[in-house]
């Protein structure tokens, strides 16, 4: 049997990486010439974690990642709201785990610059994976691992309806070693009052933490589109945008804003689409944001792009009858993706009404 991956991701290095373990032929494919770009940084459920350890068993890569114990929701004057132990969470910088995951797996088995183009048919049946730099990856099971704007998904299943996350998120990773000492283990909040305004912090190491904005865009934008991106001024009006919105907010909130390089921040347009009726067709699976989208408040995606690849594997491996295993696959998963699509639109609802019960913004229950 040959498994393609399309897409090389933390989803598809994993499944590749499950599968390699396996014995089982695996090739995935990246776009990027580089698989460790891009994103600053995310917290992981223990379940995701437990499947790095697995994964890692046995190899000597170092296992990137900061203990997070304690969530601190404060009022913008600096005063804590709730003070709350947390189990099982981590801070990881994107970077470091996807170069502990292209570690893991064997570089032959790693292909990049590959974008994918379309799937090559002998009759009904997919035999082969193009890509635009004319190279063809054939195989046996296919698996979309190609993030949220999935190519595979949509030449399967069609488009999917997004559904606008009415909040957007700005992020941001700064150096300030002072703070960051004094927040190990944290994940401290700011939340606005009267308003869906936020500012969360969360240290990756004891010199660095990651930082974001989340807000409600009809308190204030900058300009949308490409070409507002490129231009030299963009970096400026962030960084305006931020001192516009959080001049009320504490000190900690101030020296992470004049020590940040807006060059490096980004605006993410929060979104989700509704559970999938199935996560593959004939010989074609999704896996992580490819086959579901959450809202970032519960910070489950990359933990539950973790699970899919082990649950995948797994299904792979006990079922002789492909079909079979993906509807496993499904039945074990759907479940709680759904629930997390649920509790990441309450969470939404309640940000832009403060007045509304407060609820930890973290999944509290295992995600497998």
């Amino acid at each position: 049997m040959k498994v393609v991956v399309i897409g090389g991701g933390i989803a598809g290095l994993c499944i590749g990486i499950y599968l390699h373990k396996n014995n089982i032929d695996v090739s995935v494919n990246e776009k990027q010439v580089y698989t460790a770009v891009g994103g600053h940084a995310f917290l992981m459920h223990h379940d995701g974690a437990a499947v790095l350890k697995e994964i890692a068993a046995g190899s000597d890569c170092f296992l990137p990642g900061k203990l997070v114990n304690t969530f601190v929701f404060k009022d913008p004057d600096g005063q804590v709201i709730i003070e709350q132990k947390v189990e099982d969470w981590q801070c990881f910088k994107r970077t470091d785990l996807l170069e502990c995951l292209t570690a893991l797996l064997p570089q032959e088995h790693l292909k990049n610059d590959r974008v994918f183009s379309h799937f090559v048919y002998e009759g009904e049946k997919i035999v082969a994976a193009s890509f635009l730099n004319g190279e063809l990856e054939y195989g046996d099971i296919f698996i979309g691992a190609d993030g949220a704007n999935s190519a595979v998904r949509q030449q399967i299943f069609g488009a999917v309806k997004f559904v606008p996350g009415k909040v957007k998120e700005l992020v941001g990773v700064v150096k300030h070693p002072e703070l960051a000492l004094s927040l190990q283990g944290k994940f401290t909040k700011f939340q606005h009052r009267d308003k869906g305004l936020s500012f969360g912090l969360i240290p990756t190491s004891a010199q660095e933490l990651v930082w974001f904005m989340q807000y409600d865009p009809a308190l204030g934008d900058v300009p949308e589109g490409v070409a507002a991106r490129e231009s030299e001024n963009y970096p400026h009006l962030l960084k305006r945008l931020c001192l516009s919105l959080l001049k009320d907010f504490p000190a900690e909130v101030a020296a992470v804003l004049s020590a940040n390089d807006f060059r490096t921040s980004y605006i993410w347009k929060t979104r989700d689409f509704d559970l999938l009726p199935d996560f593959h067709d004939q010989n074609v699976v999704l896996i992580g944001d490819a086959a579901h989208v959450a809202l970032p408040f519960t910070s489950a995606g990359t933990t539950n792009a973790m699970m899919d690849a082990k649950i995948l594997c797994e299904c792979l491996l006990l079922y002789k009858d492909q079909n079979a295993a993906f509807s496993e696959y499904y039945r074990i998963r759907s479940g709680n993706i759904a629930s997390h699509v649920k509790l990441g639109r309450q969470l939404r609802d309640d940000f832009l009404n403060p007045h509304a019960h407060f609820i930890i913004p973290l999944i509290q229950e295992p995600v497998k």
